[in-house]
């Protein structure tokens, strides 16, 4: 079998790898904390508009503590109406204790006449971490409730099983293998849509080179490995066109055990701490994520999980992770574009539409300022960009740094924005310079 899946992940992400039509929801996040979650303060309600400005079509309503104690049908209701009040998507997260009846009764309830559907379900969080569930048991609730929210409404679309990282056995048993879901129910219709995990790459001890490094390896890897298996499934069982399955990184970010507020640090709030997270939403475009969404949007009770993109009350200043979010949903759209780098300290991340291409270029050096010439062209020069132009365009960007370059179809710079630690420390925006 490990032959077969390192065959089908090269044959896989050498196709994938090219110019793939980025998810409508990709850009994520997470529905926490609320005001009175786990008895605890939250601001989320004050919020909204700032979480609408940072551009996140997606938000998923899940987690541990939604697990273990399920929201009131009026709090859940409440909770939904927020995400699609700002024109994002809700992703709801179905209790693993729920009984076949109550997951159809929820359906029911939030895709009834009168009301918005909520088009992406997700069914229980981490089960294998905090309960330590035997993989036959996950099997066993993902199969009730996925069997009971198909018969509910047939359109949705739904996700398993949110582990806390890519337990490779058990996601090998589930897509395809010995406990297999990606096939069909009795009424011919698909059990599932995709697959999801959590990473949370670095521990209570760990270094910048985690961040800037490792860190992201880990998740590509990761990535790399869910994609095989994916691909195998939708051979196995002949799923083309949109019933292809597909994959997200529901929960992410540096740390678990986040270890201070400084900006200029490599925790969480850091502005290492975004650009790790623009660098995560790379990974995800180029192996076709459903959606990547960090953990959380705000929560500032605790240094240890102060995982949020919004800072500390009461301004809630957006932080790195924010700034990183809007400028690539804003401009990161279209289809993915091949980026080269050959400086592990400078990351590059490319997009475009019929007629704008955009490179996010992040300098993770500490001292050091780069200048280098993008070539718009696969094959020419060291640093390259899958733009197919006989054009390049001079970069010049400090150390601790991140800029936009958005161009024209011709390769022309357009206009530049720029986001470092100079204006991170000050709370101040990306900077915005048009060109004429």
């Amino acid at each position: 079998m490990k032959s077969t899946r390192l065959l089908l992940l090269g044959l896989f992400t050498a196709g994938l790898i090219g110019a793939q039509e980025i998810s409508p929801v990709f850009y994520g996040q997470n529905h926490w904390l609320a005001d009175g979650d786990e008895n605890r303060t939250g601001y989320l309600h004050l919020l909204w508009p700032k979480v609408k400005e940072s551009g996140v079509q997606l938000i998923r309503i899940g987690g541990n503590a939604y697990n273990v104690h399920p929201p009131s049908r009026v709090r859940w209701t409440a909770m939904v109406d927020s995400v699609q009040a700002i024109g994002a998507e809700p992703l709801l997260q179905v209790p693993a204790s729920f009984t076949a009846a109550q997951a159809a009764d929820l359906v029911a309830h939030f895709n009834g006449p009168g009301r918005r559907p909520i088009r992406y379900w997700s069914i229980g969080n981490e089960p294998m971490l905090h309960d330590a569930t035997p993989l036959a048991e996950v099997q066993a609730y993902l199969l009730r409730i996925a069997t009971a929210l198909r018969v509910a409404d047939p359109s949705i679309k739904i996700l398993i099983s949110d582990e806390a990282w890519l337990r490779l056995p058990a996601y090998e048993a589930l897509c395809g293998g010995s406990l297999d879901l990606t096939g069909k129910d009795a009424a011919g219709r698909w059990l599932i849509d995709g697959f999801s995990f959590h990473s949370y790459p670095n521990g209570e001890k760990f270094s910048r080179h985690d961040v800037v490094v490792t860190g992201g390896q880990k998740i590509r890897h990761d990535a790399k490995q869910l994609v095989a298996l994916i691909e195998q499934a939708n051979l196995k069982h002949g799923r083309t066109g949109e019933a292809r399955l597909s994959w997200a990184l529901t929960e992410v970010n540096v740390t678990y055990a986040n270890p201070d507020r400084d900006v200029e640090g490599f925790g969480n709030p850091s502005f290492l701490g975004g650009q790790f997270l623009a660098e995560v939403f790379g990974i995800g475009l180029e192996y076709g994520a459903l959606t990547v969404a960090p953990w959380c949007l705000n929560e500032t009770d605790a240094v240890k999980t102060d995982f949020g993109f919004l800072g500390l009350p009461p301004d809630f200043p957006p932080r790195s992770s924010y700034y990183h979010t809007q400028m690539m949903s804003r401009y990161l759209k279209g289809r993915f574009m091949k980026t080269v780098s050959p400086d592990a300290m400078v990351k590059l991340i490319g997009a475009r539409t019929d007629d704008r291409i955009a490179v996010l270029v992040m300098n993770q050096d500490q001292a050091a300022d780069r200048t280098l010439t993008l070539n718009l062209r696969l094959g020419e020069g060291p640093w390259q960009a899958d733009a197919n132009l006989p054009a390049a365009v001079t970069v010049k960007i400090p150390a601790q740094c991140t800029r936009l370059y958005l161009l024209d179809g011709s390769g022309r710079v357009l206009r530049t924005i720029t986001y470092g630690l100079a204006q991170n420390l000050r709370n101040l925006p990306p900077q915005e310079e048009l060109f004429p």
